[in-house]
């Protein structure tokens, strides 16, 4: 079938519920937590307003899916889209209980295939397959999985987030509002610490500093995949143990060097640099995941007492004991799976390592450069 292709603006607008980490009081009016890029991040009660375009474009999919397309159903299809988006609020009120909402919009330019198959309405036009919406949800993975990880290190305990909205429309030269539909249309307890001013401005510092770890993009989707509250226990514990072991390899690499160089401070420099250049060539395929980890540790947290720095040990070692068991075929408990333990972990080392200056520059340097909650590992 011949179509038409023209660019066109695309908004593409998600939503998500936040268990646990952080609430918004009653009476909260909508926080705008960070706008860049013709993009915004909005912490609010009530998504409703923001939705209305995702909400209609979601109802005219169900619609379609009954047949109300149809010439002879003109008559009660204004009533039906209405019925339809109410129902769709009602749920989406219902999933989203008393939580914090958070809600991602954006837009940008695509280039739209329109075919003969739209249908022109008083407001808007509805078509099928105009636009790759998985292309633009990808585009915006990344900086949603910076935003995700900003808000869920906020509270005393890290977040969840359960999607409760999710969609793309465009909007054509005269202004007009199209929606593009597809033929592929488809509890653990919390605790929540209140947003306040200042957190508002950690957020937003930190969901900057996120933004720039370019370096360790992997473990943040990671940890977003791990914070998602519709993954299963054992999906979030292989998701989070994979984002720390990436986490301290890459922060081993960075900081050994940082970790060896007392070394070279006394006498013959020159010889001490020769040795330990030799340990690291040897060495350099030999150290475990143990070794990294307390290296890393040593340099992200310099002035912490040997009690601690004990603890977060035997905390890595159990975790990485339940990894290696796993991987081995031995029988485990996926309701055991210590996640709450992982992420904690995660919590405090992702935090330490995106707040510490790079070691290089300054070799002096405290961690902590950006305000953040408590980051203890338990």
């Amino acid at each position: 079938m011949s179509a038409i292709s023209r660019m066109m603006r695309y908004t593409y607008t998600s939503a998500w519920s936040i268990i646990g980490g952080i609430s918004l009081p009653n009476g909260t009016g909508p926080i705008e937590l960070s706008r860049f890029d013709h993009g915004r991040f909005v912490l609010t009660r009530d998504p409703d307003d923001m939705l209305a375009d995702v909400d209609r474009a979601t109802a005219l999919g169900c619609l379609a899916l009954r047949g109300l397309f149809a010439e002879r159903c003109q008559a009660e299809f204004p009533a039906a889209l209405a019925s339809e988006i109410e129902a769709i609020k009602a749920e989406r009120r219902k999933k989203a209980r008393s939580h914090a909402v958070l809600v991602f919009e954006v837009e940008g330019d695509i280039e739209a295939s329109i075919t003969k198959r739209s249908h022109k309405h008083d407001d808007f036009v509805v078509s099928f397959d105009v636009v790759d919406k998985q292309a633009i949800r990808r585009k915006h993975r990344g900086v949603v999985n910076a935003m995700k990880l900003a808000l869920a290190y906020e509270g005393v305990a890290s977040s969840r987030f359960a999607l409760l909205s999710d969609g793309v429309f465009l909007t054509d030269v005269l202004g007009q509002t199209v929606y593009s539909l597809g033929f592929t249309m488809s509890g653990d307890l919390s605790v929540s610490t209140p947003l306040t001013c200042d957190g508002e401005k950690r957020v937003a510092a930190r969901f900057g500093a996120l933004r720039k770890a370019a370096d360790i993009d992997r473990v943040q989707r990671l940890l977003s995949q791990m914070a998602d509250s519709e993954s299963d226990r054992l999906r979030a514990f292989l998701s989070g143990w994979a984002g720390l072991e990436i986490l301290i390899a890459k922060a081993f690499n960075t900081y050994e060097e940082v970790f060896l160089s007392p070394l070279e401070s006394a006498g013959q420099p020159v010889l001490r640099r020769r040795f330990l250049d030799r340990i690291k060539d040897v060495m350099k395929a030999r150290y475990r995941s143990t070794d990294k980890f307390l290296v890393v540790s040593d340099v992200l947290f310099p002035t912490v007492t040997d009690a601690a720095v004990n603890d977060d040990l035997e905390v890595f070692s159990r975790l990485k004991k339940i990894r290696d068991s796993m991987y081995h075929g031995e029988e485990f408990c996926e309701e055991d799976l210590p996640v709450h333990e992982l992420a904690a972990l995660l919590r405090k080392y992702m935090l330490a390592y995106v707040q510490t200056p790079d070691p290089a520059i300054d070799a002096d340097r405290v961690p902590a450069a950006l305000p953040s909650p408590d980051v203890r590992s338990s």
